[in-house]
């Protein structure tokens, strides 16, 4: 079997790739605030949530865009190719449907509570934040250690030339 680590992957696999690097800091910004308000009390908990919203915010519209060049383009492709009785992607859109609930939540409950959030409701609505990030850290390694990797291998050329053209218009 091929050592999947040693796998080269072609431009568009690798701009895929690539925006975890950006999604990871953005991701890593955001957690340490949520540690932050772990530890905090009182009116600093409320202007470190304040940041929170915002970075989660961002971050959500950044993953958004990610997330549907790999749905509309990598993995309808990789489906065809491994066939309707293989659950890899399935498994990866439930993975991107639980972080995107995550998000969702946090920010629902966030602008449900507004101005008049108090400390203790800014810690609970934070731990979807945290929880989004412990599914993305571990949704994005196994899309770098496997599916980046098995669509290398498994992709025609042409496909491949096709997610490019895909990936520059989305």
């Amino acid at each position: 079997m091929k050592d999947v680590s040693k796998i080269v992957l072609s431009a568009p696999l690798q701009q895929l790739q690539g925006e975890h690097v950006s999604l990871r800091i953005d991701m890593d910004h955001f957690y340490e605030i949520t540690e932050e308000i772990e530890f905090e009390s009182g009116p600093a908990v409320i202007e470190l949530f304040k940041k929170l919203n915002e970075r989660v915010s961002a971050f959500n519209d950044k993953l958004k865009a990610h997330s549907k060049r790999e749905e509309i383009g990598l993995f309808p492709m990789m489906t065809r190719r491994l066939g309707e009785n293989d659950r890899t992607i399935e498994s990866m859109e439930y993975e991107h449907e639980k972080a995107e609930q995550h998000l969702h939540d946090f920010l629902t409950e966030a602008a449900q509570a507004g101005h008049t959030i108090n400390e203790i409701e800014a810690q609970t609505i934070t731990v979807s934040a945290v929880q989004a990030h412990a599914t993305l850290t571990q949704h994005f390694a196994k899309e770098e250690k496997m599916l980046f990797p098995l669509a290398e291998k498994i992709l025609s050329i042409g496909e491949i030339e096709e997610l490019e053209r895909l990936l520059q218009t989305l």
